[in-house]
């Protein structure tokens, strides 16, 4: 079967995330399992006394099926089961959204929502909210690097593989591949992937 060269393409991983929960701080909920969470998320606990916490109805936000970190609790999580019908209340548009939901729904700890790492540490930290350990590992720069944290993701750069030697696109991809990319990802907040891989370029 022939396949058009521009279609072919060089993929590299450059930087991890994790999928994390998150809880309002009067929530005295730690950690939970990820059978816990999917169980959660397919509707077979509903009380946050099945868990350990308070007796109380979980009000388990989700995102709409497209977006980002839905698709993650699907590939992370669910292990191919399907996610509730969420009520009106608890289906939120944006990532910016769920998280100030969660943290304001009705005081009283029982809403339980997710996002990435990133996200959640760097661009919204809220005090009535706190991340919560998955499998007794909480969600950290250090533990997503190493995988000890459960639901990581790396993210890739792609470019055609028919980019000449010294086009702008392979360099800037050799580039960000490189140490000096590395120490870019982070400066910015990011967690490498390539710890223990060689980069391209020299």
């Amino acid at each position: 079967e022939y396949v058009d060269e521009f279609d072919r393409l060089e993929i590299d991983p450059l930087g991890r995330d994790g999928l994390v929960f998150i809880v309002n701080v009067n929530n005295p909920i730690e950690s939970l399992t990820v059978d816990q969470i999917r169980d959660i998320y397919t509707g077979k606990i509903t009380d946050w006394s099945e868990v350990g916490g308070e007796p109380g109805k979980i009000r388990a936000f989700q995102r709409n099926s497209t977006s980002g970190s839905q698709t993650l609790l699907n590939k992370l999580v669910m292990n191919g089961e399907k996610t509730m019908e969420p009520e009106k209340d608890l289906l939120v548009g944006t990532m910016g959204e769920l998280i100030e939901s969660v943290a304001g729904f009705d005081g009283s700890g029982s809403a339980i929502g997710f996002s990435v790492y990133y996200y959640a540490e760097k661009m919204k930290s809220d005090p009535n909210l706190k991340m919560i350990k998955v499998e007794d590992v909480a969600p950290s720069n250090a533990t997503i690097e190493d995988g000890t944290y459960p639901l990581v993701n790396d993210f890739y750069m792609a470019i055609r593989a028919s980019e000449k030697a010294d086009s702008p696109v392979r360099k800037l991809r050799d580039w960000m591949l490189s140490e000096n990319g590395k120490e870019l990802l982070e400066e910015e907040g990011y967690v490498w992937a390539r710890t223990g891989m060689e980069a391209r370029s020299n």
